[in-house]
């Protein structure tokens, strides 16, 4: 008897992924103003979609519809042609399921890489 509940409770879980299985626009380039570039946008997509879906579980369709910088780099540091400190806000635009939200999204730049961090506090719906 146990063993026939926890199969059906493994086999519940694992159709639920296809059941409500998420269709997220990974393109790149994104629209508007990011300038991110591919690889850090990619990134970036991959930690906003999850908390959409955490939104409305029941949605599927999910998109970026427009980035725009609300602050442009600022305590910026070149050293041979290069950004290695600084940093700068962008504001994303989401829409999913005839639903828009605005996620901000800081960039920092170091010497060997750029971070960003998800303003999840902050998102406007």
């Amino acid at each position: 008897m146990k063993k026939s509940i926890i199969i059906a409770i493994i086999i519940f879980l694992s159709a639920k992924n296809y059941v409500f299985a998420q269709n997220y626009d990974m393109s790149v380039p994104l629209e508007g103003e990011s300038i991110a570039n591919n690889t850090l946008q990619m990134l970036v997509l991959k930690d906003i979609y999850p908390i959409i879906t955490k939104l409305n579980p029941l949605c599927t369709e999910h998109r970026i519809s427009n980035t725009q910088i609300i602050h442009y780099p600022y305590d910026v540091e070149k050293k041979d042609n290069k950004y290695v400190k600084g940093y700068w806000k962008e504001l994303w635009t989401v829409e999913y399921c005839s639903n828009k939200i605005q996620i901000p999204i800081t960039f920092n730049i170091h010497k060997k890489k750029t971070d960003y961090i998800i303003e999840k506090d902050l998102i406007l719906k």
